[in-house]
């Protein structure tokens, strides 16, 4: 049996790290969802059958629908293959999966998806391809400010190395890209806000090198709505006539 440096074999993760699956109602160790602090977090598995009806499907959908967004306010989404990705490396393999779950992601008003396998680091602007198949629709995705930020962080650490060819020109839904070792932190302000940085390691700088404000996508447009609503009641009111019978 090859051994890797151990005194014990190895094992697969599986059986050194459990995942809590059973508490989010899912029959796989591979797809589950946590709930930490204001942010419920959905993990998915890219190499188990994801397409409809298949047990992921079927789990993915009974769990967006119990996000309470009032009790978690982010809705957070990882996986391992990007979904959007410009790099060569691993280049449209998440596509598959973005036809299947994309329209989901921007209908339940994901805030953020996380990713690696791509040995870099790439962001994106909010953008969607909800409306492409094999037979219409465009086949490129454009701005959309319901769905989520991707962001690619497979830099942290790897025995492979970097993916450093990135495919030019540099896609419009690309916000920043760059094949450098590195890591990331999403801080959660409020239920309205997060700021994320990303810090490139090679430099030792303590300023990040990507950064943005991430504004919630549920709570940013729900505060606007309600202020909208209750500015057309005072108004409804102020224009109903009084009457002795009232």
């Amino acid at each position: 049996m090859p051994k890797m440096g151990e005194f014990v074999p190895f094992k697969s993760y599986l059986y050194r790290i459990s995942t809590p699956y059973e508490a989010s109602k899912s029959t796989n160790p591979l797809w589950y969802a946590v709930r930490r602090a204001s942010a419920h977090i959905i993990v998915l598995s890219s190499y188990s059958p994801f397409v409809k009806y298949t047990p992921q499907w079927r789990w993915l959908r009974k769990e967006l629908k119990r996000v309470d967004r009032e009790k978690t306010p982010w809705l957070i989404v990882l996986m391992h293959v990007p979904i959007y990705n410009s790099n060569e490396a691993h280049f449209m393999e998440g596509e598959s999966m973005r036809s299947v779950y994309e329209r989901w992601f921007v209908h339940y008003k994901v805030d953020v998806i996380f990713a690696g396998h791509v040995h870099a680091y790439e962001r994106s602007y909010r953008i969607s391809n909800i409306h492409y198949n094999v037979s219409s629709g465009d086949p490129y995705p454009i701005p959309d400010k319901s769905a989520p930020v991707y962001i690619t962080v497979g830099d942290g650490g790897n025995q492979e190395g970097l993916a450093g060819r990135f495919r030019d020109p540099q896609p419009d839904y690309s916000a920043f890209r760059e094949a450098s070792y590195g890591h990331s932190t999403l801080e959660i302000k409020n239920r309205t806000h997060a700021v994320y940085h990303w810090n490139r390691n090679d430099d030792g700088k303590q300023v990040p090198t990507d950064s943005f404000t991430l504004h919630n996508q549920y709570w940013g447009n729900n505060r606007r709505r309600r202020k909208l609503n209750k500015n057309h009641l005072h108004t409804v009111i102020a224009q109903v006539p009084l009457t002795d019978g009232m």
